[in-house]
């Protein structure tokens, strides 16, 4: 069930040295510009707000994970950037939500199996299926047009998690990124090899909220969904002080697109004060609306 469970095993070992290896090597540049001061200061504060996610970047207009889909997140006024990571045959962390390359790109084959130089030949797809003039990028070029613009969720796609985390640290993002993978035992990993690594753990109902944090550390988002999220859940999350996020992806987004919201506040009545979602604007246009009622009832 657990696809890295077998890790937890090798935690214990080289732990000491595995987080030496991970110490940043550039300082937190990235956090220290207003934009990101404001939005890491709401993401520690549940009660600040919604906060908003795009999924693989604001794909509307550009190609998932693409440079041009974080550009056009930032600029649509998200504070958090959905990003998958999968890590080349030489090493290199690149972006690609898939394990094959073949949905997104003009090429073939497991993008694990291919090497840096590789994926930078493939060109990504645009949304009518032509060639876009822009290869995968890398983690390092995805998050040298992040730092100090947004926040970044780092869904992981591979097990050698080593040059992902020292990318992040590289870059001076450690402060501003969020790890997310659905197996708690990856994240505990990612807390090895690098103890203040931030996370966003996956809460389901196959395990309870304390265990799950027994495992990866403390937490500062807890991504549910509806099943789990149950009172006595919402509770729990509420004492231990994390945000809670949802997904509107889906017949939510699809209705909020049409200018139908009750999908999108049926999540926000269950306690999520993160939402990820496709459709960005129309997202970012209801949290604006919202925002101005309530300014003009005080």
């Amino acid at each position: 069930m657990i696809r890295g469970l077998a890790l937890l095993g090798m935690l214990a070992l080289g732990m000491a040295s595995a987080a030496r290896a991970a110490e940043p090597t550039a300082p937190e540049r990235c956090a220290q510009t207003p934009a990101m001061a404001m939005a890491l200061s709401r993401l520690a504060r549940p009660d600040a707000g919604l906060m908003i996610a795009a999924h693989r970047g604001a794909h509307s207009r550009a190609p998932e994970n693409s440079l041009a889909a974080i550009e056009d997140a930032i600029a649509a006024g998200v504070e958090i950037v959905e990003i998958d990571v999968a890590v080349t045959k030489d090493g290199t962390p690149v972006l690609m939500h898939d394990r094959k390359v073949d949905r997104t790109t003009t090429g073939e084959g497991v993008v694990e199996d291919k090497t840096a130089s590789e994926v930078a030949a493939l060109r990504l797809k645009q949304r009518d299926g032509r060639a876009a003039d822009a290869a995968p990028p890398t983690l390092a070029q995805a998050l040298a047009v992040a730092c100090g613009r947004i926040l970044v969720d780092l869904d992981l796609k591979s097990d050698r998690l080593r040059p992902i985390v020292e990318t992040v640290n590289a870059s001076g993002m450690r402060a501003t990124s969020l790890y997310f993978d659905s197996d708690p035992a990856i994240l505990a990993s990612v807390r090895a090899l690098d103890p203040a690594a931030r996370l966003m753990v996956r809460f389901t109902t196959d395990l309870p909220l304390a265990d799950l944090l027994r495992i990866t550390g403390p937490a500062q988002v807890v991504h549910a969904d509806p099943e789990s999220l149950t009172p006595e859940a919402r509770d729990a999350i509420a004492r231990l002080g994390p945000r809670v996020w949802l997904n509107s992806l889906g017949d939510a987004d699809q209705h909020l697109v049409l200018g139908d919201d009750v999908g999108v506040r049926a999540l926000l009545s269950m306690g999520a004060n993160i939402l990820q979602t496709d459709a960005v604007v129309a997202l970012v246009a209801l949290r604006g609306a919202d925002l101005s009622k309530q300014s003009s009832k005080r």
